[in-house]
């Protein structure tokens, strides 16, 4: 009996019961997202596109004949230029009803064409049909290729166009990257990956690697601070039973992009490119060694970002105080030095989404957890 009203007395306690319930509550919300989120990826994924055959003249009279003054980048077998063009086809671009529908738009919108010069054994003329085959299908994290033009001996491709500010542009500025929170930096690192593993898992011919240039130059961020990897070429191709593994000689592969990524998420944590003086002068090989060296010596808090070293608290590394944001953070870091370690040893871009996952949804929700953890 004695038991038996124990059991009562605590049941009966609002404290825990309202403690139970928001717990409750809290992981119902988080579980409904996660699945809202994945049925909405997984329909994006599988729609393939409907590229659309530009005629030679649009373009010229688009760009102004591939006027100096259109250009906006120059790429590895090409430059980029700026222009409007009508489009004609399933526009998924912008968020209307008629493409539920499937219904063809016509819309003047805003691209960026890139005009690929042929190199030396016609690697352009490679790279152009293989990034039209590798384009068969649509992703979120990904700049759309809207369609194409070949003509005679022109290869052009006719991207959306995003933004003209690359990541690197704002880690560039730090008052630019003083506006990103940790929570939305580790979305943003979420996007990239989800993109990147687009990239690993779709590719056409199975019997070809491809080296994505995952960089912060390569990656953009639309006006809502989306993350899409733009503008991707193929650098090299090689069987798949080619030995990537060797972290001293390897070029190409899904190991070499994981370390590129890594790259990329430890730039995200300092608030600063890889190639800043500040780490080339320490260190010819930029960031990455001065990452891993820090995070083995425990001496991290060298090269946060101060922004986010004064959102998580001057005690975040030094306090033995267990938290969602710190919990989250050291998380991070780990799986970040395991990106940039031995290409064996690297995870796979299905074990990064999934660290980076629970990361973001546990910070997202650490307040409700922490409101829990005090009743």
């Amino acid at each position: 009996m004695e038991e038996f009203l124990k059991k009562v007395d605590v049941l009966e306690r609002p404290s825990v019961v309202d403690g139970m319930w928001k717990r409750r509550q809290s992981t119902i919300k988080l579980n409904a997202q996660r699945r809202f989120e994945q049925k909405r990826r997984q329909a994006l994924e599988e729609e393939t596109t409907v590229l659309s055959r530009f005629r030679l003249s649009d373009i010229e009279v688009a760009t102004e004949n591939f006027v100096e003054t259109c250009c906006i980048g120059l790429d590895t077998n090409g430059i980029v230029y700026k222009a409007e063009v009508n489009h004609y086809g399933y526009n998924t671009l912008m968020a209307t009803k008629r493409e539920n529908n499937h219904e063809l738009s016509n819309k003047r919108i805003t691209v960026a064409v890139k005009r690929i010069i042929d190199g030396i054994g016609g690697q352009g003329k490679q790279g152009f049909f293989e990034e039209l085959e590798m384009r068969a299908y649509r992703h979120p994290n990904l700049v759309s290729l809207l369609g194409f033009c070949d003509e005679g001996d022109e290869m052009i491709l006719v991207y959306e166009h995003v933004s003209e500010k690359s990541l690197d542009n704002y880690l560039k500025s730090f008052d630019k990257m003083d506006t990103f929170t940790w929570t939305q930096r580790l979305y943003m690192c979420l996007e990239i990956a989800r993109g990147l593993k687009h990239l690993h898992t779709k590719i056409i011919n199975p019997q070809r690697l491809i080296n994505i240039d995952i960089s912060s130059a390569n990656i953009f961020l639309d006006e809502n601070r989306g993350a899409k990897i733009a503008y991707f070429v193929i650098s090299k191709l090689h069987p798949t039973n080619q030995d990537t593994r060797n972290p001293e000689n390897e070029t190409t592969g899904k190991e070499f992009d994981i370390y590129s990524f890594g790259v990329v998420l430890f730039e995200i944590f300092c608030g600063r490119v890889a190639y800043d003086p500040v780490f080339i002068n320490e260190n010819k090989n930029g960031l990455a060694p001065i990452a891993l060296q820090c995070f083995n010596d425990g001496t991290i808090e060298r090269i946060i970002d101060p922004r986010l070293m004064e959102e998580m608290g001057e005690d975040v590394f030094t306090s033995n105080r267990s938290g969602p944001k710190k919990d989250s953070l050291e998380a991070f870091l780990k799986m970040a030095c395991q990106c940039l370690g031995e290409a064996v040893n690297r995870p796979t871009i299905e074990m990064v989404i999934l660290e980076l996952e629970i990361n973001h949804f546990q910070d997202k929700k650490g307040w409700d957890n922490e409101e829990c953890s005090r009743v």
